[in-house]
């Protein structure tokens, strides 16, 4: 199912990983459309087992990190056995991804100045930075800019270098998402809420729900 507005959407770490490990999935896809965009360093299907963490893609670190918590003895056994729900989650990424669903995107060299200059000290673009933007953000705003796409991030920066490089163009939070997934009946407003309070219990920080009377 693609939205009304059917202008493929690039997506980031953050998207991806809450609405993953919420075993959200669907409701993604439903609301921004197939096949979402996602810059090599948010996920790198290529990439070899065994490489340094330093050197994973953002997504596969994700993974890498829930693994090793549900390995550590020293957590509890329900923190444990949440670590491992959330790893084999976001192993769905990959399945999607060789499903066609999601699409990985090598940035262009236009793309790559942009995402050099975002992740630089200075805010070399003028677009109000006080901190670089961290790869996954600095890619997919560079890829948003440069091929006109929606752009999915719950990254306030990331959204301020967009707004400044892009003033027109359309943007997704998950809060967002969430208030557009009930509004038009994909799912009620007070699952709406429960999805939200779901990826918070899962360490996504937000102020506010959805829907906040329901």
């Amino acid at each position: 199912m693609s939205p009304p507005d059917a202008t493929p959407a690039v997506v980031d770490t953050v998207i991806l990983r809450y609405f993953y490990v919420v075993d959200q999935a669907e409701l993604l896809f439903a609301l921004l459309g197939e096949p979402l965009l996602a810059p090599r360093v948010v996920f790198d299907p290529d990439e070899e087992a065994k490489i340094p963490e330093r050197a994973m893609s953002e997504i596969t670190r994700s993974i890498f990190v829930q693994r090793m918590r549900s390995n550590d003895r020293r957590r509890d056994e329900s923190e444990r056995a949440l670590a491992a729900s959330h790893a084999a989650r976001l192993d769905q990424v990959a399945a999607d991804q060789a499903a066609g669903r999601i699409e990985v995107a090598d940035l262009t060299s236009s793309e790559t100045e942009i995402f050099a200059k975002l992740g630089s000290r200075g805010d070399p673009l003028d677009v109000g930075l006080t901190f670089a933007l961290d790869p996954g953000e600095a890619a997919c705003v560079a890829v948003a800019v440069e091929r006109k796409l929606v752009l999915a991030t719950d990254d306030s920066d990331g959204l301020k270098a967009y707004r400044a490089l892009r003033p027109k163009g359309r943007y997704e939070r998950i809060r967002k998402l969430l208030k557009r997934a009930g509004e038009s009946g994909l799912v009620q407003p007070a699952e709406a809420n429960a999805i939200h309070q779901a990826m918070c219990d899962a360490r996504f920080w937000d102020k506010g729900r959805p829907f906040p009377n329901s």
